[in-house]
């Protein structure tokens, strides 16, 4: 183990430490448990999108897979009364599924092409909510998602309680990252990554690419189905406004605020981006621009994110022990 990966190591090991202590810390204050709840939907959000960056594509239709995963947890439960439990499993199959129908023909285009054809798909997938309101409610949505309960010999939780819900939320973005790392590190990511680098080279050296495009896709759109589950029952209401491009938008902005060569990256970027963007909530639509602004100062002067703002600071210390001596 080389001394940058045990630095990292032990900077995960802090901030997950930091992480389940956070209740105590802020002595149960329930708005920060909210933020800190947010910040876990946004990662596991940022961090599946990440995973089909791998590629060498940004998906503007992540946030609607994200939002077949919610309303298929919603449907369920309001129809049939099945608890979250069975229905985020559910959610991650249907938002899988679709999005593997989709993804053969999506996946053959390329760069503009990928990136409108992507913006289609979740404008139609945001349609299809609002406009079939017998079955999704429409422009209003659906209400009554009530959070789950979890009951087993000697235990009772309720997650109504924003403690519980917040250690649930972190569990699940916890797992959600540790797969997608999985993938990443695995020789799967290195096939990923070399189609990020050169699709014709890969397809020369025999890598079947759009069936790895395709798995990649799928995965990471289930996995948002994952997230999407996790937050209708935490809002208890969701409609279609709450999963338009702008949910991907955002997310985008995590990854290149954050960086794009590593899963710090979106990890890094959605959660100071998430508490900015609480901190600026009274100034309306005005915090879009900020966001705005940051994407640009970011391209311009630390193209790398900001996870690469401890090798910049050690090569700036380099420096300046060389003039000193």
């Amino acid at each position: 183990m080389t001394e940058n990966t045990k630095v990292a190591a032990g900077v995960w090991l802090i901030a997950i430490a930091f992480a389940f202590l956070l209740p105590v810390i802020c002595s149960y204050d329930k708005y920060i448990l909210h933020v800190g709840i947010t910040i876990a939907f946004n990662i596991a959000l940022a961090t599946s999108m990440w995973l089909i960056w791998t590629l060498g594509f940004i998906s503007f239709a992540h946030a609607g897979f994200m939002g077949i995963g919610a309303y298929t947890s919603a449907l369920l439960f309001t129809g049939l009364g099945w608890s979250l439990w069975v229905n985020m499993w559910l959610a991650a199959a249907v938002a899988g599924l679709m999005a593997f129908v989709i993804s053969i023909p999506l996946m053959r285009t390329r760069a503009v092409y990928f990136f409108m054809a992507s913006w289609a798909v979740g404008e139609v997938i945001k349609r299809v909510f609002a406009y079939y309101r017998g079955i999704f409610g429409g422009w209003d949505g659906i209400f009554n998602i009530q959070p789950p309960k979890l009951v087993l010999p000697g235990l009772n939780i309720d997650f109504s309680s924003r403690v519980a819900y917040y250690y649930l939320a972190l569990v699940c973005c916890g797992l959600i990252v540790y797969v997608i790392h999985r993938i990443v590190r695995s020789r799967t990511g290195m096939i990923y990554w070399s189609i990020h680098e050169s699709e014709i080279l890969a397809q020369h050296v025999g890598i079947n690419v759009l069936k790895h495009k395709v798995i990649a896709f799928s995965t990471a759109c289930a996995l948002a189905g994952v997230t999407g589950a996790l937050y209708a029952h935490y809002h208890t209401y969701i409609n279609p406004k709450t999963f338009d491009i702008w949910q991907s938008e955002f997310s985008l902005v995590h990854i290149i605020v954050g960086g794009l060569n590593t899963l710090n990256g979106p990890v890094l970027g959605a959660t100071l981006l998430t508490v900015v963007d609480e901190l600026l909530r009274p100034t309306g639509w005005y915090r879009v621009i900020f966001f705005g602004v940051v994407v640009i100062l970011t391209v311009l002067f630390l193209p790398g994110g900001l996870e690469t703002v401890p090798a910049r600071l050690r090569a700036l210390v380099g420096k300046w022990r060389k003039r000193s001596d």
